[in-house]
């Protein structure tokens, strides 16, 4: 195999790297296979590989030419068939133009450089310091210099040259046996097969890798590092949301920061005594912990719920997004609802029983890349999301697993039943909303509401009107009928207080929490 500068793409005007091999099959030569890597293509690769935190890399010709560089800037030039320059590169990159003033002090010359080079070197410009490395590459006297400020030293300015360097080798593989299926029919087939097993692992459908034999080593081979690889990936997919990285490769979103507002619904629960029981089973709430997000997991995902992250004992996720849905407020519902089922028959087995609480709220909101070029999070923020995690707290005051914000009520309609408990001024906000208990799912839309929950509202429009003693003969009520009730008990205490010494004139049924 030998590597060759070409200095038009063919096709275009841009320049080219390639290698040429011989193709022996049965110990007799059948082809020559060229492959050509565009150097536009070789930039954009080069924007994939992060070096340490915030470092760069950029492969230089002896005289100071840029012949890769992750710059958009450099991708553009290469694109329109032009080399550029470091110093022309430098006025829009602080870090290619730390690598142009060292340079520039004449302390090194690329052209005689013969061996691997690292050097530490305080910018004039920042006063901050960094690790340059230079490192001589066999083909054209090409260099790849390296840059990386010396707080990012963790990842070391070698490691990341070996993986360029291994990661060149990798991409002109994957490449060759590309153009090897153009070029010779008489391999199209299983190569044909590996292409379809590339695109199994592109959609993190991983159990459909197969290890697949061939006469042609080049071809078995490839077929076992995809095998390894497969393996790699299926335990590297149990740290990243796998069915939402599949929705947003087919929908071609782009792994870049970015959003949009919507009406979306959120959903937040935790595990009712959470510190306690840690501190209680020490180690042993490994286990307890992972059964119960289990069951959060599929309760969530069996009503089309997107996983947004894990806090500790806490779920969030949303509805709504990547995948439109309508009836994203029905679907958080049930969800819920579906999710205290399971836990409660989980909980009947098992020797730690374990209770929830779950705050839903819907709203516009920002859902998108969250985060910076390096680290994204596909996420909602917004106030409506503030309030969702407000509500799953409020449960904690009234005795309740699941709330709802008024939102959320009027898009879910007819079709779930649900006790109004309060008018609520959550922490960090000053105005009230009413605050839904979410009891169940109606029946075929028909709304069956419990005598005490007529009751119980009953009481509440009582105690807007000031009507503490009629209130409080409707919370009793409400207790009666249902048994124990913590927000109606709730309610007898403030009526009986404000029987005792009324409130202000401008008093507002409103409850202000004043914590989280």
């Amino acid at each position: 195999p030998g590597w060759s500068r070409i200095s038009n793409f063919p096709g275009s005007h841009r320049q080219a790297i390639g290698i040429s091999t011989p193709l022996i099959v049965d110990d007799r030569f059948v082809a020559v296979i060229n492959v050509v890597i565009d150097l536009a293509r070789l930039s954009q690769f080069l924007s994939t590989l992060a070096v340490g935190k915030s470092g760069t890399a950029v492969v230089l010709d002896r005289n100071g030419n840029v012949m890769a560089s992750p710059d958009p800037g450099a991708i553009e030039r290469q694109q329109n068939g032009e080399t550029p320059t470091l110093r022309s590169l430098s006025q829009g990159d602080s870090l290619l133009r730390t690598v142009g003033e060292y340079l520039g002090r004449g302390s090194m010359e690329l052209a005689a450089l013969s061996e691997t080079r690292q050097v530490e070197f305080a910018s004039p410009e920042d006063g901050r310091e960094y690790f340059l490395t230079f490192a001589p590459l066999s083909f054209d006297d090409w260099v790849v210099a390296t840059v990386v400020p010396a707080s990012d030293f963790l990842a070391t300015i070698e490691r990341n040259a070996k993986l360029l360097l291994a990661a060149l080798g990798l991409l002109t593989l994957v490449i060759a046996c590309l153009a090897i299926l153009a070029a010779n029919r008489l391999i199209g087939a299983p190569l044909l097969r590996i292409v379809g097993q590339l695109k199994h692992i592109e959609s993190f459908e991983l159990d459909a890798i197969t290890r697949m034999s061939s006469p042609l080593r080049e071809l078995d081979n490839l077929s076992a590092a995809l095998t390894q690889m497969s393996r790699g990936l299926a335990s590297f997919q149990k740290y990243i949301p796998t069915a939402l990285v599949r929705t947003l490769v087919a929908r071609g979103v782009e792994a870049r920061p970015g959003g949009r507002q919507q009406v979306l619904t959120v959903l937040f629960t935790d595990i009712v005594g959470f510190t306690g029981l840690s501190e209680r089973l020490g180690d042993a709430i490994v286990p307890v912990l992972s059964d119960y997000l289990e069951l959060a997991s599929a309760a969530i995902s069996t009503r089309n719920g997107t996983i947004d992250k894990f806090i500790g004992d806490a779920v969030m996720a949303f509805w709504g997004a990547p995948t439109p849905n309508d009836r994203h407020a029905v679907d958080a519902c049930a969800a819920a609802l579906e999710f205290r089922r399971r836990l409660s028959r989980h909980s009947t087995d098992s020797a730690v029983p374990l209770r929830m609480r779950v705050g839903i709220n819907t709203g516009p909101m920002l859902v998108g890349n969250i985060g910076s070029s390096e680290r994204l999070s596909y996420t909602v923020i917004g106030d409506a999301v503030n309030v969702a995690s407000r509500l799953e707290a409020v449960n904690k005051r009234y005795g309740t697993e699941i709330l709802i914000g008024e939102d959320t009520r009027a898009a879910a309609g007819d079709v779930i039943l649900v006790r109004r408990l309060d008018w609520v001024a959550v922490y960090g906000r000053t105005q009230g909303l009413a605050v839904y208990e979410l009891l169940g799912m109606a029946d075929h839309g028909a709304l069956r509401q419990p005598e005490w929950v007529t009751a119980y509202e009953a009481g509440l429009d009582a105690y807007a009107r000031r009507d503490w003693s009629g209130a409080a003969e409707l919370f009793e009520s409400a207790i009666a009928i249902r048994g124990d009730d913590l927000p109606s008990q709730i309610f007898v205490e403030r009526c009986r207080k404000y029987l005792a010494s009324p409130p202000p004139e401008d008093w507002t049924a409103v409850s202000i929490l004043a914590e989280k």
